[in-house]
């Protein structure tokens, strides 16, 4: 169990302005490994604000942090065109963004110390996401981080029927600080290292060895001597200055006229390994959470209940610790390990099917299968592991429940499926036969070399024990 200091998520953020917030999920749509080049939306400042800077702002901008010390003159222009932007028309975006940033700051400085990252690159999210923990873009980026899958797989954040942890903020924080301090290992400086999380190594290494550049800053500076398809696109050439930008807003909150954050007094954030198939639902009420509260703390898991796979994290509010811990270590916390997701294989099966073959309720069937009030063949469905799936289960139980047909019944069906296959035809007679005393069916049909089935259908005889001594019985030809 670990403790990260922690503000508890909120629900839904306002919806700022959409340009903004595709920009700021902004290298997402494109980062992280060529052939995975979906070009989005991006921020493009206007140069329309000549409003000057006040002496405090000036000084602000001019200040120089871990990443930002060593901007060249050339590149600060750029620097104090998004530095101004935040200050004037995206002040209440910025806001906003430094706001929910303070639920997570504490956990991503202490990790990115541990890894030998200056903490200031720990801002990079803000400028990825606002920091937004289930943040997603169109081009399949996804966290406060927006991995794009296959470099999020690298780093070990899964991504499954049951979870994706891209979304978890905690262990994307983990994944993006060992990212990034690889890419530092490759590319020698900060700024690079952020222009490769944006764009992708590939084009980074590429872009440097085309022009002979150093680093992002001189890239930037020889981009036209690139040929079309290894030029840094105005997304990547803006995403260095905008981080720069906004780190040195977010050093200087008060001074600048937000709100100031206290990362390390924010409420504490629990987080706990769940054995597999792990009760979330049961943990909510363990700890006394709506359950929508405990989604917003768990937004990487997809149901409501934990991967029946292997183990996983789950975070509380530090409040409910000794609750979330009790419920934890008790055999009812696991009451789905021996559950598995199966597809539905037959049109004809139920919930109440399932629960039949299953030997439990469709009512728990259904509360761990939300948004599958109905079933069709197809659906991945969660379910008891000894629930056989097979359309001729589903057929055998069918047959089991049929209710049962009486003889005549069973006569007229067998005589319209013989009329269906074209077997039962009109027979002639022989001649007829007037049932005795002391005979029976099976007498008669001995005695004609016919069968007793051949008698009733052609003497439309029901039930042959209701035929009595007097009946004229019609004997038919044979076939």
């Amino acid at each position: 169990m670990k403790i990260c200091k922690l503000r508890r998520y909120s629900r839904i953020f306002p919806i700022f302005l959409a340009v903004v917030c595709l920009t700021l999920a902004g290298g997402c749509a494109s980062r992280q490994g060529d052939g995975l080049q979906t070009r989005t939306p991006s921020l493009v400042v206007p140069d329309d604000d000549t409003s000057s800077l006040t002496h405090t702002e000036l000084a602000v901008l001019k200040s120089t942090g871990q990443i930002d010390r060593n901007v060249p003159s050339a590149a600060m222009p750029e620097v104090a065109r998004q530095y101004k932007y935040f200050l004037r028309k995206g002040r209440g975006t910025m806001s906003n963004f430094s706001k929910r940033s303070e639920q997570y700051l504490a956990h991503a400085r202490k990790v990115f110390r541990s890894r030998g990252i200056p903490e200031d690159m720990s801002y990079l999210a803000i400028v990825e996401s606002g920091y937004r923990a289930n943040a997603k873009s169109p081009a399949g980026a996804a966290g406060a981080w927006q991995f794009m899958p296959y470099t999020a797989t690298r780093y070990g954040l899964h991504q499954d029927w049951w979870m994706d942890e891209r979304l978890d903020p905690y262990k994307a924080t983990e994944a993006a600080a060992d990212y990034l301090r690889k890419l530092y290992d490759d590319f020698g400086d900060w700024s690079t290292a952020a222009a490769a999380y944006n764009a992708g190594e590939g084009k980074i290494s590429r872009a440097k060895q085309g022009t002979g550049a150093r680093h992002f800053y001189e890239i930037v500076e020889r981009n036209h001597t690139l040929d079309d398809k290894a030029q840094l696109r105005d997304e990547t050439k803006q995403y260095v200055p905008r981080l720069m930008a906004v780190t040195k807003i977010m050093r200087n909150l008060p001074q600048l006229g937000f709100d100031p954050i206290s990362p390390e007094k924010a409420p504490g954030v629990l987080r706990f390994t769940a054995r597999p198939g792990t009760d979330l639902k049961g943990l909510a009420a363990a700890c006394q959470m709506d359950w929508n509260d405990f989604v917003a703390y768990n937004p990487h898991h997809k149901r409501p209940v934990t991967s029946t796979e292997r183990s996983t994290y789950v975070y509380v509010p530090a409040r409910s610790e000794r609750s979330a811990a009790g419920f934890l270590r008790s055999s009812k916390s696991v009451i789905y390990a021996n559950w598995r997701p199966s597809n539905v294989r037959s049109a004809a099966d139920s919930w109440e099917k399932i629960s039949r073959r299953g030997g439990v309720a469709v009512s728990q069937l259904q509360a761990v299968n939300p948004g599958h009030k109905t079933l069709r063949a197809g659906d991945t469905v969660l379910v008891p592991k000894s629930v056989d799936m097979s359309p001729t289960a589903v057929a055998a139980l069918d047959k089991r429940n049929a209710p049962r047909r009486g003889k005549a019944e069973n006569l007229k069906a067998n005589v319209k499926n013989d009329a269906r296959k074209g077997q039962t035809k009109p027979r002639a007679d022989i001649g007829n036969h007037k049932l005795l005393a002391d005979e029976s069916l099976y007498v008669v049909a001995r005695k004609y070399n016919v069968s007793v089935r051949d008698l009733q259908e052609h003497n439309q005889i029901a039930d042959a024990d209701k035929v009595r001594a007097g009946h004229v019985l019609r004997i038919p030809a044979g076939r």
